[in-house]
């Protein structure tokens, strides 16, 4: 993509109408007007999206959140916006179709090695934008509702990329200590996950309302609500006054013997960073 934005694009324009008209009366006769179709192909030629877009309006009902996005080097990432923070919705290709003008779409491909990370982004493989009449629209989906997402550039310099996606912090500590095999009440195969819980926040926390523990078998989850006899089960609502720890083990119902992949996050993390994971052999 160039960078002239369109602003630089219109002056440029106005300032060479202006030199014609002084020029035009001496122009020799025989000098030819410059055609229309040359005129479009340099205005198609001029246009470029990137820098700073953002979105007017909240997005979608009861949603007090708006969406900004970030265009460079034939690249759009999109954020979610709230109170000022931001929690990464979209990351993948901008490429402009060949002699785009006015108005086209194009379709961008899913950067998954920084969406599949991120608890707020879009799981989508790819995502259609559409450019027509200065605006940047497309279609988010989110608590239930889909809605057409309307943004304008506010700038043609990108911003630099948020803290929060280069670095993560939490209020709670999680690590992963082992696993152990047993089974349910029904007799299927269970994998029980020990994890060791720090609150770090400020205030009275427990595990169940502050992290997301998740297994996996062959990228599928599994169910965690698997009933295991000499399990303390209400470990996980133990609540911890500030800088306390305590020991908790989550039960996961097997699938089949493949290995099985244990992550563990901050559950209201805006960036989805991992606190902590683990892979087991379940054949061992």
């Amino acid at each position: 993509m160039r960078t002239r934005s369109t602003a630089t694009i219109a002056i440029a324009a106005v300032l060479a109408l202006g030199l014609a008209g002084c020029a035009s009366g001496s122009m020799d006769s025989g000098t030819a007007a410059a055609s229309p179709a040359a005129a479009t192909s340099q205005e198609a030629a001029q246009l470029d999206l990137t820098g700073e877009w953002e979105q007017a309006g909240a997005a979608g009902e009861g949603n007090a959140s708006i969406q900004s996005a970030t265009i460079v080097d034939d690249t759009i990432t999109v954020y979610w916006i709230n109170d000022g923070e931001k929690a990464l919705y979209w990351a993948g290709t901008a490429e402009l179709p060949e002699g785009a003008e006015g108005s086209f779409t194009f379709d961008s491909e899913n950067d998954t090695s920084k969406t599949d990370t991120a608890l707020l982004a879009s799981s989508d493989n790819t995502k259609t934008f559409t450019f027509e009449d200065e605006t940047l629209s497309y279609e988010v989906s989110a608590l239930g509702e889909t809605w057409t997402a309307e943004l304008q550039q506010t700038s043609s310099t990108p911003a630099a990329a948020p803290a929060a996606e280069e670095s993560s912090t939490s209020d709670v500590a999680v690590t992963i200590g082992g696993a152990s095999f047993s089974e349910d009440y029904e007799g299927a195969p269970v994998i029980v996950v020990d994890f060791e819980f720090t609150n770090g926040s400020e205030e009275t926390a427990n595990f169940m309302t502050s992290t997301q523990p998740q297994a996996f078998q062959g990228g599928v989850e599994l169910d965690s609500y698997a009933y295991v006899e000499d399990i303390d089960s209400s470990a996980t609502m133990t609540d911890l006054k500030p800088g306390a720890s305590i020991s908790v083990q989550v039960p996961f119902t097997l699938r089949d013997e493949s290995p099985v992949m244990v992550e563990v996050s901050e559950l209201f993390s805006l960036d989805g960073a991992l606190l902590d994971s683990q892979e087991f052999d379940v054949t061992q």
